[in-house]
């Protein structure tokens, strides 16, 4: 199983000029089966909030907004493991001391918590969790 990160969803939607493609390829292959993903629900809240920061720009540009509710069921229709934020998993990341977010402490807990190891992710800040290996969605 995968860990997938939170922005190879925002660039399937969003139509990255860069990861776009190859992030809907990706998820195309979590629908069919092809690949195992997880990811913890906090992957939800942080799609939220990049959704809504990018209906705020589309709204400035008098450009039609994303509908968040469609491109949430549609994520939750794709056959990924959700794992809960649950209070062992704030603990555990509560301990890391890793030069990355704080945010992303929370994943790097949850892969540890549920024995992932790979990330499919375009963060490289990744790269210093020493117990991770990031998969680049450009390489893949």
């Amino acid at each position: 199983m995968i860990y997938l990160d939170t922005n190879i969803i925002v660039y399937a939607i969003e139509n990255h000029p860069t990861y776009g493609k190859k992030c809907k390829r990706i998820l195309e292959n979590i629908q069919k089966n092809k690949t195992n993903a997880g990811c913890s629900t906090l992957v939800l809240v942080e799609l939220i909030n990049v959704l809504k920061k990018i209906n705020r720009e589309l709204e400035k540009k008098g450009t039609k907004a994303l509908d968040i509710k469609k491109n949430i069921d549609a994520v939750l229709s794709l056959p990924i493991t959700w794992f809960d934020m649950g209070l062992i998993v704030i603990k555990r990341a509560s301990e890391y001391d890793y030069k990355i977010s704080g945010i992303d402490y929370i994943h790097v807990a949850t892969m540890e918590l549920n024995s992932i190891s790979e990330v499919m992710s375009a963060d490289k800040e990744l790269d210093r969790v020493p117990i991770l290996t990031r998969l680049d969605p450009l390489k893949t």
